[in-house]
């Protein structure tokens, strides 16, 4: 039993690791990866992650996956 808690705590620390990469780092708004981890959030941390990502793409017009409604046309 201590191993699956284990490769739970694992799991979910990389995709935290990942998701704070993604909307701090990433270069593109559209990164699979990151779409799918923030897509899948609550949504404090969606709305938290999409106005972070707006703010460091504001050139793209499209909404990633997960940002809709949470993506404002201008900043």
């Amino acid at each position: 039993m201590g191993g699956l808690f284990r490769l739970i705590l694992i799991v979910l620390v990389l995709a935290g690791g990942y998701w704070a990469y993604y909307i701090f780092m990433s270069k593109d708004a559209y990164d699979s990866i990151g779409v799918t981890i923030n897509a899948h959030l609550p949504a404090a941390a969606r709305e938290y992650g999409c106005a972070e990502l707006r703010k460091r793409h504001a050139a793209d017009v499209a909404e990633p996956e997960g940002c809709q409604g949470l993506w404002p046309a201008k900043l």
